[in-house]
């Protein structure tokens, strides 16, 4: 009998050492978590919903959106930045999420460049700068010259912290000293360059694109390093001042210490989603433009756009807390 259950045993351990094992799964096998650091029914929202339907399907698992606003997009950095890196919590970060808030805040809940992974820009949704209708000027040049001309003819609205950095990077390059007005929230900003109270703001493209296009406004220029195919005819500030680039963006990151293949699949599915012509249309009509670089590139992107943030954020002495 102890012969008989040794020779099982034998043949047990044969079995496991020549049985091969099952493959694991390939990434996905479960939901994904997309945390949008947005209330829900702002263009955010919109974007990150629209993206995350279609890489739902192009990857065969469902990609929820977790709305997570609050304190400038920290809860929802924060939140993603403690997750597990596998793969199944995102993060759709702005501009102000990785490149803004370590020179805003003393203390910051992150760090965006050792807590997340660049996977890949998903969108620009650039800054303008709008005018009155009667603005006696119509480009940046013009504005330029003659605010040099006579300071204090033009003050700027502002609704945002990437509104008033935008302001103090064209003062510095253009050497000019536009007095910035703050505005609690775009909505009464353009109201105000409606009604005449002030003459110009730094206001989202995706807002004053169909007032432009309706002849209620004049928009002198784009926050941005070209032109958009949503607005071909209006240019881009760096056609006057080359490196004027500080636009809105919107991208997703994962945690640090995700698998390069997840990274990669990943990377490859948004790719895929802002090529097809239906994602493309609704983003344009929407004011937002489709945008999309590699792991690689993007991380480059956001260490260039950190350092010019930096310079213009301590040139300003600017601090949220």
């Amino acid at each position: 009998m102890k012969l008989h259950v040794g020779r099982l045993a034998c043949a047990a351990a044969f079995l496991m050492v020549f049985v091969p094992l099952a493959p694991a799964q390939p990434y996905p096998t479960r939901q994904i978590t997309l945390v949008v650091p947005f209330a829900p029914g702002g263009p955010a929202d919109f974007l990150g919903r629209l993206v995350g339907q279609k890489m739902s399907e192009d990857l065969g698992q469902q990609i929820v959106v977790d709305n997570r606003p609050g304190a400038n997009t920290i809860i929802g950095a924060q939140a993603v930045a403690k997750a597990a890196p596998d793969g199944y919590t995102l993060l759709m970060a702005i501009d102000g999420t990785l490149v803004m808030n370590p020179f805003l805040y003393s203390k910051l809940a992150y760090d965006p460049f050792k807590d997340f992974v660049p996977i890949s820009l998903i969108a620009l949704v650039p800054s303008a700068v709008v005018g009155n209708i009667k603005l006696p000027v119509n480009s940046i040049k013009d504005l330029v010259e003659q605010e040099k001309a006579k300071p204090g003819t033009f003050q700027i609205g502002i609704s945002t912290p990437t509104s008033q950095v935008n302001v103090g990077l064209l003062n510095m390059m253009a050497g000019t000293n536009f007095t910035m007005v703050p505005y609690r929230g775009g909505t009464t900003q353009i109201t105000g360059i409606l009604a005449g109270d002030i003459a110009l703001g730094m206001e989202s493209i995706n807002v004053s694109l169909p007032l432009w296009r309706d002849g209620k406004v004049k928009i002198l220029g784009l926050v941005s390093a070209q032109r958009l195919s949503l607005a071909p005819d209006i240019p881009a500030i760096a056609e006057t001042y080359p490196g004027y680039d500080l636009g809105i963006w919107q991208s997703i990151v994962a945690p640090a210490g995700t698998p390069r293949d997840v990274v990669t699949k990943l990377h490859r599915s948004i790719t895929k989603v802002l090529a097809l012509p239906e994602v493309r249309e609704k983003l344009l009509t929407a004011g937002i433009e489709p945008a999309s670089n590699t792991p690689e590139e993007f991380a480059a992107f956001i260490r260039s756009q950190a350092d010019t943030r930096a310079k213009v954020i301590q040139a300003i002495g600017m601090k949220l807390d």
